[in-house]
């Protein structure tokens, strides 16, 4: 023994193993969300903040479900569509793209949407090399797999999503927060994930964060991409420290709902969900997983739900100001649906399923009567919606047109080409070719839907109204077109 060891503690061996573990680890800490900040001081990430316009007579909405690079890929196409698709706006021609207001989303399609929301135009520019042609699935593999990224991952307070998270947060969205999410002329973004802990969409607005007495604008996106891609088994929750009280976490609304609302209603259980938040004590950490195990297309959660829309629905508060509303007139709403039915092996050899088909049949199974039971009742709410905002208005008023489109692989009219792209895997490594064929697809998919050709009919006809008053227009009256 050394003089100069005599003096260290009897542990110092251990100490000394743990600091080089440390080093060799890279001492890998989780990211937490942060406490709130004064009313009236956060940046709040939020619609009232964020709507990229002033009040006008359209409402956009895109809507990203999971799937994959599959999803980010048809997603993506949809996006290069609108950005083609030119129409009149404020008597000038405009990119529909512009005319975007929300864009909400889960899973595979949040990395579309979030890069977009973050970096804009730029997307078509370097997209499909930094993320859609990469074997993003091969590096997560390796990353996994080195032993320092073992080490960080083994503790406690540290796992493999929160590893995913570093690495995509350096690699693909460069350190960006919420508080660079959506500037100035780009969409409102929602990315959604779902709460472990109360069987509910989760939504990264500060409506959802003040229930956590928490600041989302501080909050690294790639974490709130990495819940929403979470898929439970491959990937552990991401999770979120649950604060304090705080004055943020007392909405009127809550306590209203509780009291009085239909045991039954959306609202209701919304509201109960939110009060568990009340007691940190008892609710101390969410744990945030894949969003499609609640909504997988991200439109009902997010866009129709009382905490985006400060419990009022129907006039969506929280949206739009009471002159927005008077002004809006032409509404669509487009689903990017990536879902695939795909005949499973043991189906077709007439064999019994094993344990994991079983599973994975059963989990498709939910996953899809969920999503055409989302699509169906997000639909009905937005043509409550207009119904409501319809009747405030006085007679003889421009009305609501709702123009919902479902762009899904079963519209594929051809039995072989719907067959090819209903084997593309649910994975992060697609060929470039079938990303490409799914970008194509998304854009002729939406070209041939009644919806969307009806809502750029209702744009162009008031247009050429406004040149020639005496203009037959071929939609016919105003809130008579197709639904």
């Amino acid at each position: 023994m050394t003089p100069a060891s005599r003096h260290l503690p009897c542990g110092w061996p251990f100490l000394l193993l743990g600091l080089a573990l440390c080093v060799l680890a890279g001492c890998a800490t989780r990211t937490w969300n942060t406490r709130i900040k004064p009313a009236g001081v956060e940046d709040r990430y939020e619609f009232r903040t964020r709507f990229p316009h002033a009040p006008r007579d359209t409402f956009v909405v895109l809507a990203f479900s999971g799937g994959g690079t599959r999803a980010a890929a048809f997603s993506y196409g949809v996006l290069e569509k609108l950005r083609d698709t030119e129409v009149p706006s404020g008597g000038q021609p405009t990119r529909l793209l512009d005319l975007v207001d929300v864009v909400t989303s889960v899973s595979g399609g949040s990395y579309t949407a979030a890069y977009y929301g973050l970096f804009g135009d730029r997307i078509f520019g370097d997209f499909r090399t930094r993320f859609l042609y990469r074997d993003w699935q091969g590096e997560l593999l390796g990353l996994l797999g080195r032993p320092d990224h073992l080490l960080s991952i083994a503790g406690r307070h540290y796992n493999r999503s929160d590893l995913v998270a570093a690495y995509l947060d350096r690699t693909l969205l460069e350190g960006k927060t919420f508080a660079d999410m959506s500037p100035a002329g780009l969409p409102m973004v929602i990315l959604n994930a779902s709460d472990l802990n109360n069987a509910t969409t989760f939504s990264f607005i500060q409506q959802q964060f003040d229930f956590l007495c928490s600041d989302l604008s501080t909050y690294p996106v790639a974490n709130a991409v990495m819940a929403s891609a979470a898929v439970s088994g491959l990937f552990a929750p991401i999770a979120l420290r649950n604060y304090p009280d705080c004055p943020q976490r007392h909405q009127p609304w809550i306590a209203q709902s509780l009291a009085h609302d239909d045991l039954l209603s959306r609202r209701h259980a919304v509201a109960l969900a939110l009060s568990r938040y009340d007691e940190p004590e008892r609710m101390p950490i969410l744990r945030l997983v894949d969003g499609g195990i609640t909504d997988n297309l991200g439109v009902r959660g997010s866009m129709m739900s009382p905490v985006a829309q400060y419990g009022n629905v129907p006039d969506m508060a929280g949206a739009f100001t009471p002159e927005q509303l008077r002004r809006v007139r032409h509404v669509l709403v487009i689903v990017a649906n990536a879902q695939v039915y795909a005949p499973y092996p043991w189906s077709e050899r007439g064999r019994a399923p094993g344990t994991i088909d079983t599973l994975r049949a059963s989990f498709d199974a939910s996953l899809g009567i969920l999503n055409n039971e989302t699509a169906a009742l997000a639909k009905n709410g937005f043509l409550m919606w207009a119904r409501h905002v319809n009747a405030l208005r006085p007679a003889g008023a421009p009305t609501v047109d709702v123009n919902f489109a479902v762009l899904t692989f079963s519209q594929i009219e051809d039995r072989a080409e719907r067959q090819r792209f209903n084997a593309m895997p649910t994975a992060f490594h697609l060929h470039a070719d079938q990303v490409d064929a799914l970008r194509s697809l998304a854009g002729r998919l939406l070209t041939q839907a009644p919806e969307f050709q009806h809502f750029l009919r209702e744009l162009r006809d008031e247009q050429s109204a406004l040149v020639d008053p005496h203009a037959t227009t071929a939609a016919g009256p105003a809130g008579l077109g197709r639904r």
